[in-house]
């Protein structure tokens, strides 16, 4: 599947010569000498006011019959529906719309079908790609469109219809018709007068304006428009009488009947946990959506959190360190054979320090990166939100945003557009080295005196659907111009639902790959946000280049340092600290306490702190300190890393209870998260770093230092998004009364390896929901393997988010004691908290 347009003007050196021979008081000759994509049609101006009155009476006149029957006799439908059988539903799908595409998405579909620039077989799938078998067969979707579309005016969806035929109208699948110095206009109009009344620039001094700040349509779109909703119309009512076939046509919108309370919606599944994916599958047949920040700023708080968090685990966790690094090296492109079936040079025996100097930097700036990156954008998020609060009784349709209010949008979508192209980027380098794709892959042999890597597919492979049409969906995004005819957000939806729907596809996508695609997602959506608010975010592209260079500028500014911080990794030494091989990093948490399994954590956390002051030092001695501001504050907070203490023989004692899990983070010596000092451009002696301690004595298992303080002595962070782990909250925490099924999970997450204590297995992910759900909190699927869960029930504000396992479903326990540790810096919680009910 390929995404190309026809050459145009543009391609062409005598492109001057081309425009004088225009004749300009002539439409077509203006395409023809262009070269650009014919209009469908050249109407006279009485030609389109008369298709469009046509069109707007049945429309209104059909939308009038549904709202009649929905308002009456809406529950009866749904109750009728929800019961069908899925083969008697498309039996009546088929009756109403009898060519019918079969799968989401139908436009996709045709376009892989046809040729670039030829006139399309599948109009239907383009100019109505939402009713479509594989969605309207869900026992809801249909449900929600005729909700929507009965109980709301035709109006509300004039520009959401026009933007789901956006890949059709981009890539030339569908052609409208042209009008010159006309502008059509559909909001609030509700009659067959006013809805689609076509207006002169020459009668009307605002109708040019109307046009170019997208509160009026071109005339061709408009038509467009109006084709669209005479069919939706009409079908919904033909569906309607076939769901209530024992009721005469005549009889379904009888006035005299009674209207019906509202009925509440068909529950979306049976867990009723919310998944972005179906919010998006859902979005075609709902109302237009308004921007919600309020969600949007808890989904990129917590994405921010998560970083934080990462780049926390990887100072604290030598296991976690080694699997990131370890994780990263398995998706290099250098693990690739080049096309005589060659190793790369760099995988030489002389050659693995400098591979592995590549991977820790490429692990420790792109973990830099993401947090520095959600930072900016939560506190941009935030400074919306205050100034639609601000300007909240001046924001109306018929006016311009103010100005302030205006930059803030334009910067917080200039930034989104710019941070996006870096996970897209990491996907770019990471696919075809992740090792369920790297059989199908293959490198060109390396250049001399180069480290570019030039990747292809092998040759003669196999046919295989959900292979190519994952791999097509990657090259989209990696290629500027495709991305701009598809689309980033259905992109988005299309990877997901594909990876959803097809286990071999999902099973082509490593945790890794899946994480990023998380990223991208997430961005996609607040990009898609920005779409939602109308009628002003029409003309953010035309403000855009009005002050582009002011715009990247203050990117610039954003992201000063970076790049170079990124290459400083490159001719370093670090490797001789931070390779995980060898038994470096041996960390064995997953084992009952010993001896030796304490010497080997103590070794391990030793080597990891080695690592991180040469590190910090080498990344930062030369400015001192990290230019992004929240990095800079994260690393040089009071923040503590937990460590092993000596080992000493546990003395037996009398019999006791066996207590709950507590929390292990209150259990070790602590040290602070970077041992680099920020406040000077000299690295202070080592001898002056006093690590901070906190210890709770304990009457078994490995011994603590007696003089320890306490936690309350450990400073709390000067910043938004304090850590719980630099108070002691245990005080102030409830206690959660749980079932048993919800006790193991917690009994896990905080469990304390002792010398007598067993080793616990694995829990399954839905069990660890059921657990979260149990506490109070609200689950979400976000986009790839990343979920988020919001307080609903809870005295805490922060979401947070962890990532489904994949591909097994199973949390190992290493995994899952991370999940403890998170959960306690977020929020102080801990073992002791959790009480099984009814004890």
């Amino acid at each position: 599947m390929d995404l190309r347009l026809p050459p145009g003007p543009w391609d062409n050196e005598d492109g001057d010569d081309i425009l004088d021979k225009i004749d300009w008081s002539d439409p077509q000759s203006f395409f023809d000498n262009l070269g650009l994509p014919k209009p469908s049609s050249f109407p006279t101006a009485d030609q389109v006011r008369k298709e469009a009155r046509e069109r707007s009476q049945k429309i209104l006149s059909d939308w009038k019959l549904l709202n009649s029957i929905i308002e009456r006799r809406e529950a009866a439908i749904q109750k009728r529906w929800v019961k069908k059988t899925k083969e008697r539903r498309k039996k009546i799908l088929l009756s109403a719309c009898p060519n019918m595409p079969l799968t989401h998405r139908p436009d996709f579909e045709a376009f892989t079908r046809e040729h670039p620039g030829t006139p399309t077989r599948f109009r239907e799938a383009y100019i109505w790609p939402y009713i479509n078998q594989e969605d309207l067969l869900k026992p809801r979707l249909l449900l929600l469109f005729l909700n929507a579309r009965g109980r709301n005016p035709p109006s509300a969806f004039a520009r959401a219809d026009f933007d789901a035929t956006r890949f059709g109208n981009v890539t030339g699948s569908l052609r409208t018709a042209f009008l010159n110095q006309y502008t059509m206009m559909f909001t609030g109009r509700n009659t067959p007068e006013t809805y689609g009344e076509l207006i002169s620039w020459d009668d009307n001094e605002d109708a040019c304006f109307w046009l170019t700040s997208q509160r009026g349509m071109h005339p061709g779109h408009g038509l467009q428009i109006l084709e669209i909703q005479q069919h939706i119309y009409s079908f919904l009512v033909e569906c309607c009488a076939l769901i209530l076939h024992d009721i005469p046509r005549e009889s379904l919108a009888d006035r005299e009947a009674p209207i019906q309370h509202e009925p509440p919606s068909v529950p979306s599944s049976e867990t009723g946990i919310i998944t972005l994916a179906s919010v998006a599958a859902e979005a075609s047949y709902r109302l237009p959506a308004n921007l919600d920040f309020t969600r949007l700023q808890a989904i990129v708080a917590a994405k921010r959190s998560a970083a934080e968090c990462h780049i926390w685990a990887l100072r604290e966790d030598p296991g976690y360190f080694a699997d990131a690094a370890l994780d990263q090296k398995d998706h290099r492109q250098e693990l690739l054979p080049d096309t005589h079936g060659r190793p790369h040079p760099i995988l030489g025996p002389f050659s693995e320090a400098i591979l592995w100097n590549l991977v820790i930097g490429n692990v420790v700036s792109n973990a830099y990166f993401a947090f520095a990156a959600w930072d900016t954008l939560h506190q941009q998020i935030v400074e919306l939100q205050l100034l639609k609060e601000k300007y909240s009784c001046k924001i109306l349709p018929e006016h311009d945003l103010p100005l302030d209010f205006l930059e803030a949008f334009l910067k917080f979508q200039y930034i989104l557009q710019r941070f996006s192209k870096a996970p897209i980027g990491l996907l770019k380098i990471d696919v075809p080295g992740s090792p369920p794709l790297r059989p199908f892959f293959v490198r060109e042999p390396q250049a001399p005196n180069t480290t570019s890597i030039h990747t292809m597919t092998k040759p003669g492979l196999p046919k295989d659907k959900s292979r190519e049409r994952l791999l097509w969906i990657f090259s989209t995004l990696w290629d500027d111009k495709r991305l701009e005819l598809a689309g980033l957000h259905t992109l988005m939806d299309e990877i997901e639902r594909l990876s959803e729907n097809d286990p071999k596809a999902k099973g082509l996508i490593s945790s890794k790959i899946a994480s990023t695609i998380s990223d991208i997602s997430v961005m996609s959506e607040c990009l898609h946000q920005i779409e939602l608010y109308q009628p002003w975010a029409a003309t953010f592209t035309d403000e855009t280049v009005s002050r582009i260079e002011e715009l990247e500028k203050g990117y610039t500014v954003t992201t000063a340092g970076w790049e170079e911080f990124n290459k400083k990794f490159e001719g370093s030494s670090l490797a001789n600290l931070g390779t995980p091989t060898g038994g470096r990093f041996f960390y064995p948490v997953d084992r009952r306490r010993t001896r030796e399994t304490t010497e080997a954590m103590r070794h391990a956390e030793e080597q990891l702190d080695a690592f991180w002051r040469a590190a910090d030092f080498f990344s930062f001695s030369d400015g001192g300190r990290p230019q992004n501001p929240a990095l800079r504050h994260l690393l040089s907070s009071k923040c503590v890393l937990q460590r092993t203490p000596e080992w000493v023989e546990p003395v037996k004692a009398a019999k006791a209870p066996t207590p709950v899990a507590q929390d292990e983070d209150f259990e070790g010596i602590y040290k602070p998260l970077s041992q680099f000092y920020f406040g000077s451009n000299q690295q202070p002696e080592q001898e002056s770093i006093q690590s901070t301690i906190n210890i709770k004595i304990k009457a078994r298992g490995i011994a603590r230092p007696p003089d320890a303080p306490d936690a309350s002595k450990i400073m709390e962070r000067e910043q938004p998004f304090t850590s719980a782990a630099s108070t002691d909250s245990r005080d102030a925490q409830p206690a959660f009364l749980v079932d048993r099924r919800a006790m193991k999970v917690f009994t896990m997450l905080f469990h304390i390896p002792s010398s007598r204590s067993s080793m616990p297995g694995e829990v399954s992910w839905t069990d660890f929901l059921h657990a979260l759900i149990s506490t109070g909190f609200k689950p979400e699927k976000l986009y790839g393997s990343v979920w988020q869960f919001t307080p609903a029930n809870l005295d805490v504000e922060r979401s947070i988010q962890f990532h489904e396992p994949h591909p097994s479903g199973k949390i190992p326990f290493c995994t899952a004691r991370r999940h403890g540790r998170r959960l306690f810096r977020v929020y102080g919680w801990h073992g002791a908290m959790f009480k099984l009910r009814g004890e």
